[in-house]
């Protein structure tokens, strides 16, 4: 998926993206698979917009809590409705 050059905020130059483009490319940004191009916009969003930074940092956090946990520590309903999340996000079309 390539990032499109568009303002991120107002005044910004070309080739920063949107806050949701963020939200929709940090799972490939912490795996490392984006192309140099888009990794270089990613971090240059992260370093200019606080809250995208905090997304990313609450992120990390979210990831290293769940890897702790093990599998009876998560109620069977708990487990069901966040496979059936998680389902569903990854089969939705990427801009959603």
């Amino acid at each position: 998926m390539k990032i499109e050059a568009r303002f991120c905020h107002s005044g910004r130059p070309p080739g920063m993206v949107y806050c949701q483009h963020v939200v929709n490319l940090v799972l490939s940004y912490l795996d490392g698979t984006l192309d140099p191009n888009e990794r270089r916009a990613f971090e240059t969003h992260i370093a200019d917009c606080r809250n995208c930074w905090r997304f990313l940092r609450s992120y990390r956090e979210t990831v290293s809590l769940g890897r702790q946990l093990r599998d009876e520590d998560i109620p069977p309903d708990v487990r069901d409705r966040l496979e059936t999340f998680l389902r569903n996000r990854l089969h939705r079309p990427s801009g959603y």
